[in-house]
């Protein structure tokens, strides 16, 4: 029996329909598998919406794996965060001492709002006696502790502040951190800490070898520098300094106090200039 005409026309475009879908599944398919496979190899993120693959069942979502969402990568902001790379992290094991005074001033919440010590004979100063006293907690080789110390030095060399300057250097995450640390304090013994300080703030520097021949240049005595630095001298000084911060409830850096009171403000020249004449 002959078919309909059309049946010979519905049949073939049935046919035709069929692979058409067939086609489209496979073709969403193949997109499918590629779209994820890039996402979580090419991009590191993953679309597990509660726990990566890879980690314990309460594990956190990557859905906005981003660094700067941990507490621990934040430093204060200043007015000149942007002008450099952050300093490589530190891969040399800590000193024991060191290593515990940097533990507990990063576990230690803020408890006071008074400078405890207050600034004495024994700190680093600069500025006329009679002025506003300023304390500033630092870690040199770090761009916004550098970019607050510059702006300070522009009140202090006004005659506005006395500058007091007092280091927690964060040798744990930056390695010229501790040796930075050292290095001014070798300075301050020849009497030539803001001398140097004044030059690693301009800029900062690459590698040890760079520092210590910045250091020695600022120095009357040279020799002693390399010897003091090299013996770690003032290693025990730079601790009870983290622990002096620990004390205070400094957790911030840079960190600020005005005339014993903590700072909360930004660190920026038109809010300083205000806190310090109110």
């Amino acid at each position: 029996m002959a078919l309909a005409p059309a049946a010979h026309v519905v049949i073939p475009l049935a046919l035709a329909s069929g692979g058409v879908i067939f086609i489209a599944v496979v073709v969403a398919l193949f997109f499918a598998v590629v779209y994820g496979y890039y996402t979580r190899t090419g991009s590191g993120i993953s679309q597990t919406p509660y726990r990566r693959p890879d980690g314990p069942p309460e594990s956190p979502s990557e859905l906005a794996h981003d660094t700067t969402q941990d507490v621990h990568n934040w430093e204060r902001g200043t007015e000149g965060h942007h002008r450099r790379h952050r300093p490589a992290a530190a891969h040399q094991p800590l000193d024991p001492n060191l290593a515990q005074a940097l533990a507990d001033w990063r576990t230690r919440s803020r408890t006071a709002t008074r400078l405890d010590p207050p600034v004495a004979p024994a700190d680093h100063v600069r500025g006329p006696e009679g002025a506003p006293t300023v304390a500033l907690y630092i870690d040199v080789s770090s761009e916004p502790c550098r970019s607050a110390y510059r702006l300070l030095c522009e009140f202090a060399n006004a005659q506005q502040i006395r500058l007091a300057v007092r280091q927690v250097p964060l040798a744990d995450v930056h390695q010229l951190s501790l040796p930075a640390a050292e290095a001014l304090e070798a300075a301050a013994a020849q009497g030539k800490f803001f001398e140097l300080l004044d030059q690693l703030a301009k800029s900062g520097v690459r590698d040890e070898t760079e520092l210590l021949d910045l250091a020695v240049r600022c120095v009357v005595d040279p020799e002693r520098l390399r010897l003091d630095v090299g013996a770690r001298r003032y290693r025990r000084s730079v601790a009870e300094q983290i622990r002096q911060a620990t004390a205070n409830g400094t957790h911030t850096l840079p960190d600020l106090y005005i005339n014993g009171t903590h700072y909360d403000g930004p660190i920026r020249r038109d809010d300083l200039d205000r806190a310090l004449r109110g």
